[in-house]
């Protein structure tokens, strides 16, 4: 055997060992109608799934972001119609009561995480074709609790839907018309002291 095709094996293995060491982040590839919070109108099936388990987190991402106070919320958008739909990063509102959530920076979010690859994860500015699924990554600061007056009182409130909320807006190219799809209700994560209602 020749030392070359010895060596060759041997490379590719010591390759592909640091490679797997800087993991891409890699989103279940589910279309938006399968997720427990979607909507559907004209066609299009928008999700909204928040990251909120401390365990998935850990594995998609690799670090415990939530415990570093940031929520990754990942959109879907299948698109089942005949028209193309334009989805931009700014078309997508994180808000709670009348206060807007801004989105993160990357480079905040990356400052918390393990050096690794965001790839195609991150929500950019996407046109969806007819039979298309395209899913992002948003995150955000995990907004803090509203204190009410009394425990007691808060939890026999009448406006059950204090809680965070999400819209997402797109844009028919055929007819130029915005479809709106709201409001996603948005659970803060299971674990974290901080963090919990």
């Amino acid at each position: 055997m020749t030392p070359a095709r010895v060596l060759l094996p041997l490379l590719a293995l010591v390759l592909s060992a640091c490679a797997s060491s800087n993991r891409v982040v890699q989103l279940p590839q589910y279309g938006a109608d399968l997720y427990p919070q979607a909507q559907t109108q004209a066609g299009v099936t928008v999700a909204v799934d928040e990251m909120r388990n401390a365990e998935r987190v850990e594995r998609l991402f690799g670090a415990d972001l939530l415990k570093e106070g940031i929520l990754p919320v990942s959109v879907v958008v299948s698109n089942y119609g005949k028209q193309r739909v334009l989805l931009k990063p700014s078309d997508v509102l994180l808000y709670q009561g009348k206060e807007v959530i801004d989105p993160l920076p990357v480079e905040k979010v990356m400052g918390s995480a393990r050096p690794k690859s965001y790839g195609d994860a991150m929500l950019k500015e996407t046109l969806v074709q007819p039979n298309e699924t395209y899913r992002g990554i948003m995150f955000f600061a995990v907004p803090a609790p509203k204190r009410g007056l009394d425990r007691f009182f808060a939890s026999l409130s009448l406006y059950p839907e204090e809680g965070p909320k999400m819209r997402v807006g797109m844009t028919n190219l055929e007819s130029g018309e915005r479809i709106l799809f709201a409001p996603f209700p948005v659970k803060l994560p299971e674990r974290g002291g901080a963090f919990s209602y």
